[in-house]
């Protein structure tokens, strides 16, 4: 039996979702069960690796169980796999299909499988488990499934379907969204056809806990297949069995009928042992009569128990995820699903073979859990059961994302306030013994059991209360690096402060803006994807974009219930800042700009607003919202929430165009104006304005807010440098401007859709803007940017760092700590899990070590083979670029190194990280350069896919040539040179090539 082991990704904390994130491994293969927004994340931050992922469980068709999932496949997909098998109730189709727009890959196949709420069933099974669904469905839940004739919804434009074709259609989105072959004719796509999807077959409950929700809910059970026992060869020959055949058939469990003389019982083991060799022999060079006496032979039956030992259980666990005290009724009425695995169905057993549940973890609110129904049930499971607690009270609410918690506590010697550590608790509020409270990190050995235990930490811990850490903020690898730094800080700190330019750029010295994520694309540990939280003293909130997990960064920003970490009658809490949440503005339909968003309206709308919230964003997004709020009430419905486009307030076509316009203002319905109006009364604005920027999507705005008193912000969203941005901001008090990009990255950036750092600073010039807060910076330099020397006109920089809270008055101040700010990040060591584990270590001293995947066993050298081969790990490739411009120059290492990932995609089907390549050289060609060379790179890659890089690269034409020659159009590629040997490269004038042949 391949070893087994559960592992516990995402507990539930402030960070995370309640539904949370297990992972089982069976040998090399993994399955996770439910994948709430921040898995990904998550998963970086305690290098566990999910490529070895195969199926997804999801317990119920909510944000909170697959927020994660398309962020997750996305990465995934990004990192080489191929396919994905996810298993869940009703409308996991419908969920996957309302992410057409954004969530899509050509090189994955995602496939969908619904698993039916009427009665428990087995809805997986392979060569390692066996996974029951047992359904939860509250009795006051109808059953309410689409009718015959309202599969379309109300929307005339689309003709009625059955729930079958419904269904299918829904298949045929999400094949065409997640494929890895060519799919539709053009402007057949159905993952592109903006026509709404048909209703989804499971209506949300109407009444009870569940009221617009989706009210089924799957509870768990996993078995790990029997074993069977061993086949004792002893006592097959004291039977009389013969060796071949009939001991294959014996050791799988089947019955032989044999043929052995009459006289067994009578011989002696001599007698015996000779007949039995006799038969095995077969044909011998002497017939059998000469050396074994003919007996009289009898047919005799054997049972496989009788030379097969006991056979053992394979491990079981489950994963009890009852969200309400009707889940608790529904649970009871369905006890006989769990009853074989009860210890009175098992007492009769050996221990070997009872199938009684080494693990049950329980995704439990507090009155479910200490119901007496519950506890009783949890009893019948007896005594060697380990109970794995999520529910809140019960468990600790540590840090999750420690990383950028390090970096913040560091960062805090200059200015305490700016980066405070958020708030953390290391205690549950209160305590069970009869549980193991789940914590990440927390690991179980299945096969062979063990107890549970903790893996050893990848990531910084914060095992301490905040102001005992200050011990553990140094940098132990460079002393006097972190001597330097805090001498630095120290000036910094004490510098007075600096008054503003004028009195205008004064006027928003007290609007906070809290960088709740300021990373691009992808979430890393340090940084999490684009989100930025304005605070107005006195009037309320804004936010700027959501990607995933903005609403678990403010809830641990700002601490639980209403008045959070600042204890009773502080009013700072997560519910205080949703209740007073205004405005909530999408820039574009990327995910990593609203994938968060869902999550924040179904916070939003458990605390019963009685004032709207504005969503202002692009129609695509718009689209995909009110097709999830079919699934899962988010309050476009029912008017808690008005959406808005942000076509509406075109600073030059809109509702209200800026005086320097020529438009007239556009003519909208009278609700429309009546919302505008209401916005700006509620948000007490002078004007709000978008501005259709330059990015790679189509709809894509930035925002222009102008306060009743004066001050003005400007939010980018994703764009490159954008004249039309500079003369609607203009004389701006604060731009908040997206710099993805190095300043040496302008073609790319430019490829990308996006800006530099200098193209940012240059805007804020443009614009003569007051103050520029920096922000959406390219994971691959997740600490801190590097900045090249700034002009005298540049306004105070302000440097976004996740949770980090900045004012205006902030930002003029910190400019004098940017020198510390890069010693500190540039020298902060990047071990800290860097790359992703496959298999958890653990100490040696365990009693239940932690197993790892099998090696495989070493391949025996060919007797026909003597050949000795000597092998080289990597080879170098040498690229030159040639080009009849003048203009024409050497393309950087960032334009070569993607523009060889999508040249190994094209030819090979190869995806992101499939092929490492590391650009270890770009820029002019050294030596003597041949006609019209103008650049050189030297590329590095393991041995066994050099061919395929350099064919790549040879055949490399349209986008990937474009990427690969940094967007120049007359410019060509090619290779000079492969060798395994670094220093036969022509030259050791390049730094790198020096430190490499050391």
């Amino acid at each position: 039996m391949a070893p087994m082991s559960l592992r516990v990704l995402a507990p539930p904390t402030s960070d995370t979702s309640h539904a949370p994130t297990l992972v089982l491994q069976c040998d090399s293969k993994k399955y996770m069960i439910n994948a709430g927004e921040g898995t990904t994340r998550v998963s970086a931050q305690h290098r566990a690796s999910n490529t070895r992922v195969e199926h997804i469980f999801l317990t119920r068709i909510a944000s909170e169980t697959l927020g994660g999932i398309p962020g997750l496949l996305m990465t995934l997909a990004d990192g080489g796999r191929t396919s994905m098998d996810i298993h869940a109730p009703t409308n996991l189709k419908y969920a996957l299909a309302t992410t057409r727009f954004y969530a899509r890959r050509d090189t994955m196949s995602v496939q969908a499988h619904e698993i039916d709420w009427q009665a428990p069933q087995t809805c997986f099974q392979d060569e390692h488990i066996r996974v029951q669904s047992v359904p939860l469905v509250p009795t006051s839940y109808g059953g309410a499934v689409m009718d015959e004739d309202e599969s379309s919804g109300s929307d005339p434009q689309v003709p009625p379907s059955s729930p079958a074709e419904a269904q299918q259609w829904f298949d045929a989105v999400i094949r065409d969204a997640w494929k890895t072959q060519a799919g539709y004719a053009s402007g057949q796509s159905p993952s592109r056809n903006p026509r709404p999807l048909p209703k989804p077959l499971a209506q949300a409950a109407q009444v009870g806990e569940s009221a617009g929700r989706q009210a089924a809910v799957f509870c768990y059970v996993v078995a790990g297949h029997t074993r069977r026992g061993k086949f004792d060869a002893a006592q097959a020959a004291a039977l009389g069995i013969p060796p071949g055949p009939a001991f294959a058939r014996l050791s799988k469990g089947e019955d032989v009928v044999i043929e052995r003389p009459v006289q067994w019982a009578d011989m002696d083991q001599n007698q015996r042992t000779q007949w039995l060799r006799a038969q095995k022999s077969g044909k011998s060079k002497r017939p059998v009569s000469d050396t074994v006496p003919e007996r009289e032979l009898e047919t005799v039956h054997i049972q496989s128990d009788k030379v097969v030992g006991a056979s053992r259980a394979g491990p079981v666990f489950f994963y009890m995820h009852v969200p309400t005290m009707e889940h608790l009724e529904a649970l009871l009425s369905v006890q006989d699903a769990f009853q074989p695995y009860t210890m009175a169905a098992n007492a009769h057993l050996d221990e070997a073979q009872q199938q009684t549940p080494h693990v049950i973890f329980h995704a439990v609110p507090l009155a479910v859990w200490k119901d007496p129904r519950y506890e009783a049930w949890r009893g019948t499971f007896g005594p060697q059961c380990h109970h794995i607690t999520a529910t809140p009270e019960l468990c600790a609410d540590e840090l999750t994302y420690t990383s950028s918690a390090l970096s913040l506590l560091r960062l805090s010697k200059i200015d305490t306030h700016a980066f405070a550590v958020p708030g953390y608790r290391l205690e549950p509020a209160l305590h069970d013994p009869s549980a193991v409270p789940a914590c990440a990190n927390l690991f179980i050995n299945l096969q062979p059991r063990g107890p549970p235990k903790m893996l050893d930490p990848v990531a910084p811990v914060f095992d301490e209360p905040i102001e005992a850490m200050e011990h553990k903020a140094g940098l132990p690898d460079a002393p006097e690096t972190w001597d330097a730094y805090c001498r630095l800080a120290d000036e910094a700190r004490q510098a007075p402060a600096v008054p503003p330019a004028s009195a205008a750029a004064g006027l928003a010295d007290q609007v906070e803006f809290v960088t709740l994520g300021t990373g691009s694309s992808v979430p890393s540990k340090y940084r999490n994807v684009l989100s930025t939280l304005a605070h107005v003293p006195g009037e309320g909130y804004m936010i700027l974009d959501a990607g995933e997990s903005t609403y678990y960064q403010m809830a641990r920003r700002f601490g639980p219930g209403l008045d959070g970490w600042g204890g009773s009658g502080s009013g700072q809490g997560i519910k205080s800042v949703l209740g007073q949440l205004k405005i909530l503005f999408v820039s574009h339909i990327h995910g990593d700009h609203h994938m968060g968003v869902v999550r924040l309206l179904l916070e939003r709308r458990k605390l019963a607003p009685s004032k709207p919230l504005f969503l202002v964003t692009n129609n695509y997004t718009r689209f995909y919202l009110r097709e999830y709020d079919r699934l899962e009430a988010l309050g476009l419905r029912d008017g808690s929430v008005i959406a808005l486009d942000n076509a509406l307030f075109d600073w030059q076509t809109g509702i209200d165009p800026d005086p320097q316009s020529t438009s007239a203002p556009a003519q909208v319905s009278q609700r429309v104006r009546q919302h505008w109006k209401a916005l700006l009364k509620a948000a007490n604005l002078k004007s709000i304005r978008t501005v259709s920027v330059q990015h790679r999507a189509s709809h894509c705005y930035g925002l222009v807010l102008t306060h009743q008193s004066g001050w003005k912000v400007v939010f980018s969203g994703d764009t490159m440098p954008c004249e039309a941005l500079a003369r609607a901001g203009k004389g701006a008090t604060v731009l908040i401007h997206e710099a993805t990009m190095q300043d040496d990255e302008a073609e790319m950036a430019a490829a990308k859709g996006h800006s530099t750092i200098g193209q940012a600073l240059q805007i804020a010039c443009d614009m003569q803007a007051s103050h520029v807060l920096l922000t959406h910076f390219s994971q691959r330099y997740p600490k801190l940017a590097r900045f090249g020397a700034t002009k005298a006109d540049v306004p105070p920089i302000g440097i976004a760092f996740d949770m980090a809270r900045m004012t205006p008055a902030a930002m003029r101040r910190l400019t004098a700590a940017h020198d510390a700010m890069a010693l500190l990040l540039e020298s902060e060591p990047e071990g800290e899990g860097a790359e992703e584990s496959e298999v958890p270590s653990v100490k040696a001293s365990d009693a239940a070590p932690c197993h790892a995947t099998e090696p495989e066993a070493p391949r025996k050298r060919s007797c026909t083979s003597r050949h000795v081969q000597t092998t080289f790990e990597y080879r170098y490739v040498v690229l030159t670029f040639a080009s009849p411009s003048k203009e024409a120059h050497a393309p950087s290492a960032l334009s070569v190194r993607v523009g060889i990932e999508h040249a190994l995609q094209e030819m090979h089907g190869t995806v992101g990280a499939g092929v490492a390549v590391d650009v270890l050289y770009a820029g002019q060609p050294t030596g003597t350069p041949g006609q019209r060379v103008v650049g050189e790179a030297v590329v590095r890659v393991a041995s066994e896919y050099v061919d395929n890089l350099v064919s790549a690269v040879s055949g490399a034409y349209g986008a990937a040539l474009d990427a690969l020659t940094g967007q120049q159009p007359s410019m060509r590629v090619s290779v000079q040179q492969v060798t395994h040997n670094p220093a036969m490269l022509g030259s050791s004038s390049r730094t790198w090539m020096s430190e490499l042949i050391k």
